[in-house]
């Protein structure tokens, strides 16, 4: 399968090709997700976009990146630029275990996502720091006053996923 040429036939609102993708590479995961990041890693939207749905995809079901992998997957973050690429990536990271060397690069983009124009973002977003706190109490207190300080003033959608966050805490 060209998964590139298949990525590209997407339309902008239905996601069969990205499913046709997901399929085809579901017995092979780690094999595709090389080749999936490096699609990601282009400037061509729709690859962006297909590439990390798909990656988020088999992260859901339980082939999410490992290791190096898990590593580009949290630099892409810096590099998409197609907000639903940086969602799926944002979706992504409660399945991915994260370098130690990845933290701090990983805790400032998500300051800086959490003041994105898109409520989906800005949420997930919250709900990345949510994991990082949750992998390291250090971080607990001050995740806690900037979900705080969310709740007081975001959508209800950030909201509703600032609760999630808190409810994973326990």
């Amino acid at each position: 399968m060209d998964i590139a040429r298949t990525l590209r036939s997407y339309d902008g609102k239905r996601v069969a090709p990205f499913r046709t993708v997901a399929e085809a590479v579901r017995e092979i995961p780690g094999h595709a997700i090389p080749e999936l990041l490096e699609l990601a890693a282009s400037d061509e939207p729709a690859l962006q976009v297909g590439a990390t749905w798909v990656i988020k995809h088999l992260a859901e079901r339980g082939s999410a990146p490992t290791g190096r992998q898990a590593a580009l997957a949290i630099d892409l973050l810096e590099r998409v630029r197609a907000p639903d690429a940086v969602l799926h990536l944002l979706q992504t990271l409660p399945y991915v275990e994260i370098p130690a060397d990845q933290l701090a690069a990983l805790r400032r983009t998500l300051h800086r996502l959490t003041g994105s124009k898109r409520a989906f973002v800005r949420a997930w977003a919250y709900n990345g720091l949510g994991v990082l706190a949750g992998g390291n109490p250090d971080l607990r207190e001050e995740v806690e006053e900037l979900l705080d300080a969310a709740a007081a003033r975001e959508t209800a959608a950030v909201r509703a996923r600032i609760r999630h966050v808190r409810a994973a805490w326990g």
